[in-house]
């Protein structure tokens, strides 16, 4: 038998040893564990080179759900940079963060999203006016969550520094200013659609990703006038 990648392949994926490929097609197993390796470069090159291609997202976007979901809507993809494949109806993880200068002043907004192998797939940076610190920090965790529906995402983890806002979603601190709390009602009703989601507190050296981001969001305000 011949000895080739797809052959090789095509027995593992109908649950052959490496001792029966090997049998069947007359090598050692050390040379089938050669051509498993080959190929595991082949597909690691086409990924790299698939994440070289950016796709940046530009449309306008209103997903209504079903009757009984709430709108997904607010330009959600405005800022959005794909870099690969960001699969749908799996495992996403999101890194978020708000940034403003002035406190309120210029405002932008950073998300960081990893598919369920840790890979980078996509990343957000967007200017969104003049907010607060914590309007930006929500309008962050909004923007994930709406993409997080788009992409029908069954488990969605979702970290920020900000520990104010962990906070806040799980019961622990109030919410009175009324301008957050539109915010807040607004994500306490989108994140009911998503079967497992969790919102963690991450330190904020963990989060420079998406801090950066925000950060230069905020700074494109004289760009977009």
């Amino acid at each position: 038998m011949l000895l080739s990648i797809d052959r090789v392949l095509q027995l593992l994926a109908e649950g052959k040893s490496l001792g029966k490929i090997a049998e069947l097609s007359d090598v050692n197993v050390s040379e089938i564990q050669s051509v498993i390796e080959e190929a595991r470069k082949i597909i690691l090159e086409y990924d790299k080179q698939r994440a070289k291609s950016k796709i940046i997202v530009k449309k306008k976007s209103s997903i209504t759900e079903n009757k009984n979901q709430a709108e997904v809507s607010d330009n959600i993809f405005e800022g959005l940079e794909v870099l690969s494949t960001i699969p749908t109806e799996s495992v996403l993880t999101m890194y978020i963060d708000g940034a403003s200068k002035g406190n309120p002043g210029p405002a932008g907004i950073g998300i960081v999203i990893y598919d369920g192998d840790d890979r980078l797939v996509g990343k957000v940076s967007a200017y969104i006016g003049k907010k607060t610190n914590n309007q930006a920090e929500y309008t962050a965790l909004l923007r994930a969550i709406q993409l997080a529906l788009y992409f029908k995402t069954r488990t969605l983890k979702i970290r920020s520094d900000s520990e104010l806002i962990v906070r806040q979603l799980s019961g622990e601190y109030q919410v009175s200013n009324p301008n957050i709390k539109k915010l807040y009602e607004r994500v306490s009703e989108l994140k009911k659609q998503i079967p497992n989601i969790k919102i963690e507190h991450v330190m904020r050296n963990f989060n420079e990703k998406a801090d950066f981001l925000a950060k230069k969001a905020a700074d494109k305000k004289d760009k977009i006038r």
